[in-house]
């Protein structure tokens, strides 16, 4: 499906609806008038009336009212008339509009469809070594979600995030037919690989869909322990229960009105794979992090290799069932490649050798421009980068700290203090050359702009301000407050890759610290496995300025019940504040969009520790600091569409990607 077909067929469903609209309104005006006209009749008939004699009016009303009554059955003729004429009218007006749609359509399929050039290897850089697991069910890295959006499908899928434009994939759109139901009918036509575990290739059953679902919210290894590698086991346990009526429909329903349900199927990492691979596999995805073997998907494209110093390829489905506008099965190309690249100098390289064909990140916007000046006929696109720069702290009241004397966030005074000593703009200039903004808070991004805060009244948060002298005397008087004896040092972790990606980011980290609050701090550098571990048990040390994933989607509603209630699934660094948790709870059985955007407002000031009602006690354990804006470039001969072009989470839409192999510039 080409991008100007699926508008086309946006315009044909919303020319319907309006053709319907205006038939009706013809009839309704008719049928209103009518009805006005024969009131009116009747009072002019009752004022000559009353001046003939008693008699003559006695008999005048006796025919009035048999007249009233011819009238009123008269009315109601005319109006069923009038309404089976909209209804005629309206089916009229939409078979004529979807006749020019379809042939339009039609036409740019034919277009399109000659354009089409099967074949090549789309190639990428990638930091491979940035992976956790190639298990769909706990794996939350974003560069492992990247590579798992060529060969994994969602129930639903999102085709815009942006817009909030969502679209089927493995099922249907859904049915609603009250606030606490959702019927699916797994009616694309979608079949698991024809590989080990699932020969043959067989088709995706609406009880697949169930056992995929059960698996989450359930969340236990294979011995039936409880398993915190399942992150979002939260998410998926706001499913009530589950019926399946027969091999095509799935049903799920929630306890009551819950505004973040329709998120869980469109979430990251709400892949579907083979109930086959969830009982071979089992724990050895967890356990065999690297094995790429493990994979049992649906997807275009069957990944073959991984290896994190070189990276991941992948080869065409030749049974995929998604059909292209040439008539043939999807993918229109034969290869996918994510080569393992970390310095952005070797991406440049890489690009300008057209070793990869697409260049992202780690690519800077200064790097991207040479490119563009270099080669001005090649396509340059710029998106935020999705992945919030973020400091993480722990409240675990039992952990004892890193030096056993003590956690000392449990004080948020002290929390704080950290917070407000991070410099965003200097931490812009750093990682991204300038090319960035603050954020406040890492589920509300600067690119949220109808979630977030107005950017005016966080530029006068304190952390934020372009005032820097300010905010450190006030970081310095918090840190005293706190009573935290300078002496010990600060121990916190980092991620490997972090420093690999940006050399020299962690020395520039420690000296901003030193410069806000005379405080030594030193890192503990670690590879993302070990970090997350750390995390699961309870025991992080907090960070400095450092990736996060992007959030899984714009209205922060569900992020909110995930990360700041008690129970919430991915609530591991111990946030317990029963406000938030309220207003968390509220959002979610608020169905109005307007309601909740009020919420969130509210919510953004007290975890930012601005709200005049509750002061620092509920302040955020995920402190946002920036937003990159990353540059995206790519050869003239890959064709895709700008749905490509989304902060996150978007490389499903890769599927409809053609290369000409046939351009001069295509390397053989």
């Amino acid at each position: 499906m080409t991008e100007r077909n699926y508008w086309q067929r946006m315009r044909r469903k919303q020319m319907s609806r309006r053709a319907l609209l205006r038939a009706s309104g013809r009839a309704g005006v008719g049928a209103t008038g009518l009805a006005l006209v024969g009131c009116g009749d009747d009072d002019d008939d009752g004022q000559q009336a009353a001046a003939q004699s008693d008699a003559q009016q006695q008999q005048q009303q006796q025919a009035m009212q048999q007249q009233g009554q011819q009238q009123a059955m008269q009315q109601q003729t005319q109006q069923q008339q009038g309404e089976a004429a909209a209804e005629q009218q309206a089916e009229q007006a939409e078979q004529q509009e979807q006749s020019v749609a379809d042939a339009q359509e039609q036409q740019a399929q034919q277009i399109a469809a000659s354009d089409i050039v099967r074949g090549g290897n789309l190639t990428f850089s990638t930091p491979a070594a940035t992976h956790d697991y190639f298990d769909p069910g706990r794996g939350v890295f974003g560069p492992t979600q990247f590579w798992m959006g060529f060969y994994m499908n969602y129930l639903i899928r999102y085709r815009n995030k942006e817009q909030d434009i969502a679209e089927p994939d493995i099922a249907s759109l859904p049915e609603i037919p009250d606030d606490e139901t959702y019927i699916f009918k797994i009616d694309q036509g979608a079949r698991f690989w024809d590989q080990y575990p699932t020969e043959g290739g067989r088709l995706v059953t609406s009880e697949d869909i169930r056992v995929n679902y059960q698996r989450q919210i359930e969340a236990k290894d294979a011995t039936g322990a409880d398993d915190g590698t399942y992150l979002s086991a939260g998410a998926f346990r706001r499913t009530a229960s589950m019926d399946v009526p027969d091999d095509e429909t799935w049903i799920a329903k929630t306890d009551g009105p819950d505004a973040t349900w329709l998120g869980v199927p469109l979430r990251p990492f709400s892949w579907i794979t083979s109930p086959e691979a969830i009982s071979e596999f089992g724990d050895r995805w967890r356990d065999e992090a690297g094995n790429l073997e493990l994979s049992s998907g649906t997807g275009p494209f069957i990944p073959h290799s991984y290896d994190p110093d070189i990276g991941i390829g992948m080869s065409r489905n030749p049974n995929y069932w998604k059909m292209g506008v040439d008539g043939q099965p999807l993918p229109y190309y034969d290869e996918v490649t994510l080569a393992n690249m970390e310095d952005p100098t070797t991406v440049d390289a890489a690009y300008r050798g057209k070793e990869i064909l697409n260049g992202r990140f780690p690519l800077t916007t200064l790097q991207a421009d040479g490119i563009a000046e270099d080669f001005p006929d090649h396509n340059y696109g710029q998106i935020a980068f999705g992945f919030t720069i973020i400091t993480l702290v722990n409240y675990n009241a039992e952990w004892p700290g890193e030096d056993g004397l003590g956690n000392p966030w449990v004080d948020r005074r002290f929390a704080k203090a950290l917070g407000m000593a991070v410099d965003p703009y200097l931490m812009i200039d750093t990682v991204y050359l300038g090319s960035g903004k603050p954020t406040g808070l890492h589920d509300t991004p600067w690119y949220s702009s109808y979630w977030a805060i107005p950017e005016e009244e966080l530029l006068q948060t304190p952390g934020f301000r372009p005032d820097r002298d300010t905010d450190i005397a006030e970081a310095r008087a918090l840190l005293e407050a706190s009573g935290y004896d300078k002496s010990r040092g600060l121990r916190m972790i980092a991620p490997d890759l972090w420093e690999a990606s940006y050399p020299g980011v962690l020395e520039t980290e420690i000296g901003m610290y030193k410069n806000a609050l005379d405080l030594e701090v030193e890192f503990d550098v670690q590879p993302y496995t070990v970090i997350l571990q750390r995390f699961v048990d309870g025991t992080y040390p907090g960070s400095g300025p450092q990736w996060g994933n992007p959030p899984a989607e714009l209205d922060p509603t569900a992020p909110y019940n995930d990360f700041f209630t008690p129970e919430g699934s991915v609530n591991t660094l111990s946030y317990d504040y029963p406000p938030m948790a309220e207003i968390a709870y509220k959002m979610r059985v608020t169905l109005d969009r307007e309601e909740r955007w009020e919420m969130a407002q509210d919510a953004q000031r007290l975890l930012l520790g601005t709200h005049p009602d509750h002061g620092l006690d509920g302040i955020t354990t995920i402190p946002g600091v920036m937003n990159g804006i990353s540059p995206v470039l790519w050869w003239p001969f890959v064709h895709h569409s700008e749905d490509t072009l989304q902060f996150a989470h978007a490389s499903h839409r890769y599927d409809e990607t053609w290369i000409d192999v046939n351009h001069p510039d295509y390397p053989a």
